[in-house]
């Protein structure tokens, strides 16, 4: 799904793309679309285009393999994260980047299962965006792995002009402990050249964050 900013037809300037993680028209695509295109107009968003990406099967497109028995026998389909961020860099991207006016500044966007797939794709394929905006991200997957290893991962990052904004509800836990550790890790080495914020959200949940946190993400990164 693409929302072109308006005067788009008329002019030829090149915009940052936005893609929007579960951006099926049966998940966020109508209401971020819609509080998006309204950001834009009053300025709070500079003019971009912005992209939903759908999925068909989240478990299996946003995370990566899991050797919890637990997750394997709620959901055995599980685990094809690396495929899907193939999937974009090899699809997505070239047919958007060659038909539409783009000028190579990109953000990716996405809440839950869909933050932590941009948690796992900043730590270990971060030149696939610009920007990285993680609103909870399911950082309890496989037993917090993802943030356990995110010091070397960290560590191995190419130098880069990246952003990188996180976020989190009140959900404690997992959830938190996760975060945590990440945002230790990149607090004792942050990558050079990357532009890094967090800040919970703990008065919201985990229904109610993304909501309360997309345009604000969106206006710092653009």
């Amino acid at each position: 799904n693409v929302l072109l900013p308006r005067g788009y037809e008329t002019g030829s300037q090149r915009y940052p793309v936005i893609y929007l993680l579960d951006g099926g028209v049966s998940q966020d695509w109508p209401n971020y679309s819609a509080r998006i295109r309204e950001a834009m107009d009053s300025g709070t968003v500079r003019p971009a285009i912005l992209v939903g990406i759908a999925t068909e099967d989240r478990q299996n497109e946003l995370t990566a393999r899991s050797t919890d028995r637990r997750i394997i026998r709620q959901w055995p389909n599980h685990g094809q994260s690396e495929r899907f961020r193939r999937y974009i860099e090899a699809e997505v991207k070239p047919a958007i980047e060659s038909r539409y006016r783009t000028n190579g500044d990109d953000a990716v966007i996405g809440e839950s299962a869909a933050a932590l797939f941009i948690v796992e794709a900043f730590l270990r394929q971060p030149t696939l965006f610009d920007r990285y905006l993680a609103v909870s991200p399911s950082l309890w997957w496989d037993r917090e792995s993802l943030s356990k290893n995110a010091a070397a991962l960290l560590a191995a990052h190419p130098e880069g002009d990246r952003q990188l904004l996180l976020t989190i509800g009140d959900e404690g836990g997992q959830m938190q402990s996760g975060m945590d550790r990440l945002v230790q890790a990149l607090r004792n080495n942050p990558p050079k050249g990357l532009v890094w914020e967090y800040e919970p959200r703990h008065s919201e949940t985990h229904s109610t964050v993304f909501a309360a946190s997309a345009i604000d993400f969106l206006s710092r990164a653009y």
